[in-house]
């Protein structure tokens, strides 16, 4: 795999979960599950054969337009034998990341975040010795000026890389995640960064309402959802629940990536949506988003399903450039075929908890 699709690869198991290929399921095709999807899903438009994939187990998966030449775009779809609350717990609870093999680990932050909340994130000596080189401009790691220039002040201008200058910019690092979650918590989208480790400073939230906008614009539904991210924290919409978490993935010989994570569950009468927004990314991507609108019916045997539209758009900062166009032709197909892997791993996840 070519590095620009691990980067692609490692940025969907971070947003949506673990990617566990073994499925024992049961063909569920019947036409009482056929009537029930396409009455219960009708704004997505599925054609006779796409219902007749998901009804026999089948996991969709396809490109998407769009918003600028840096982002990747999928959306994927699957019927799960599950409530839509075995979602909301899986992504509660991080079981969805805890299980997988590409994260090396993960937390959830407090209400009221604090430091004990990154008490679980190790920085390896080789990361942190990046972070001692950052400059504007010429970064290893995805900073912001300030934070760069803060590094610097620890390292001073001839720092020896021992045992107490990674302790300090370890603490300093921590301090900083810790400062870029409370700031959000408190301005939302205004707080996000402007990535200063390229020649072209790249903002994040200018980045995310772009893809933000253009999303909304496609789906043409679940718009308190979209207020409900681009306005945090000014909006309190009334079924609508956040959170924060960090994890630590590693893919293949991709450097390990520190991520920070907004979390939107909003429950609006049977619609449920679960949106991920990236607040920060040591590496590789700028801005991120993914969202799931769970669709739940029961059958005939009140044997509840839910339909899962899964919708992810990253903008990554290797595609861009004049030959950005190859390289996203080189990445599409795994962010696909990941896509799918994901899902299916997810699915895995909600319906053993759905049995228990």
């Amino acid at each position: 795999m070519n590095l620009k699709a691990s980067v692609i690869v490692s940025t969907i198991l971070t947003l949506i979960g673990t990617a566990i290929l073994v499925d024992g399921r049961e063909e569920l095709r019947s036409s009482g599950i056929l009537q029930l999807l396409s009455s219960h899903a009708d704004h997505l438009k599925l054609k006779p054969a796409e219902l007749q994939l998901l009804a026999s187990g089948e996991i969709i998966a396809h490109d998407l337009p769009a918003s600028n030449a840096k982002e990747m775009a999928g959306f994927g779809l699957m019927l799960a034998e599950a409530d839509p609350q075995n979602f909301i717990n899986a992504f509660r609870t991080l079981a969805v990341f805890k299980q997988s093999k590409n994260v090396l680990a993960c937390g959830l932050f407090d209400s009221q975040p604090s430091l004990s909340d990154l008490s679980g994130l190790l920085l390896k000596d080789k990361d942190l010795l990046e972070i001692m080189r950052a400059r504007v401009n010429a970064s290893d790691v995805k900073l912001s000026e300030s934070d760069i220039l803060r590094f610097q002040m620890i390292a001073g201008p001839s720092p020896s890389f021992n045992t107490k200058l990674i302790l300090n910019l370890s603490d300093e690092y921590k301090q900083i995640l810790l400062e870029k979650v409370r700031d959000y918590a408190a301005r939302g989208g205004d707080a996000l960064i402007t990535y200063a480790d390229q020649d072209q400073a790249v903002s994040a939230n200018d980045a995310f309402t772009r893809m933000l906008l253009y999303h909304s614009s496609s789906a043409k539904h679940g718009a308190p959802l979209y207020t409900l991210l681009s306005a945090y924290p000014e909006i309190n919409q009334s079924g609508a629940e956040s959170y924060f978490y960090w994890a630590v993935q590693k893919f293949g010989k991709l450097k390990p990536v520190i991520n920070l994570v907004h979390v939107v569950i909003y429950q609006n009468g049977r619609q449920t949506f679960i949106a991920s927004k990236q607040i920060y990314s040591s590496h590789y991507t700028e801005a991120g988003l993914g969202i799931a609108e769970l669709i739940n019916f029961t059958d005939q045997n009140g044997k509840s399903y839910t339909l899962t539209a899964y919708t992810i758009r990253l903008q990554v900062d290797m595609l861009g450039g004049s030959m950005g166009f190859m390289k996203r032709r080189m990445a599409q197909p795994r962010m696909i075929e990941t896509l799918k892997e994901s899902l299916r791993g997810l699915r895995n996840n909600v319906e053993a908890a759905y049995r228990e």
